[in-house]
């Protein structure tokens, strides 16, 4: 099992099992949620996936119809991402994962928008768009 927290403590993140389809993801949204070039996120089932902490202080913020990203609302650490096309499946974004974690990055996505100031130097594959 894998566990995640919030900066704050007041929430925790586990997964239990295998981690799906991890990728970086590049585009604009990602960089502007995050303040970085890009996101690492992986696609779970939602039956591995636990939240321990007050339900009342998740923030859902819908940045595309049927698309949300939540969050702590006390201090603002991404805690997944879930879309209603895809009811089954969440995303968790892989930075607030202690200790080693089981993963294999599978794609940059999204490279169409990455940001200018950063070049991809490795030689996983790069998709202009999304890819499952």
């Amino acid at each position: 099992m894998a566990i995640a927290k919030c900066l704050c403590g007041l929430f925790e993140v586990s997964v239990d099992g295998h981690f799906g389809n991890v990728r970086y993801c590049h585009c604009k949204q990602c960089r502007r949620k995050t303040g970085t070039a890009f996101t690492a996120n992986a696609k779970i089932n939602k039956s591995q996936f636990s939240l321990i902490g007050p339900n009342e202080l998740v923030t859902e913020f819908e940045h595309k119809p049927g698309l949300y990203n939540a969050f702590c609302s006390k201090c603002g650490s991404p805690l997944y991402a879930r879309s209603d096309i895809d009811p089954n499946d969440i995303r968790v974004r892989l930075g607030g994962f202690e200790g080693k974690i089981d993963v294999a990055i599978t794609g940059h996505v999204w490279v169409c928008s990455k940001a200018s100031w950063y070049i991809i130097g490795d030689t996983v594959p790069q998709f202009e768009e999304r890819y499952e």
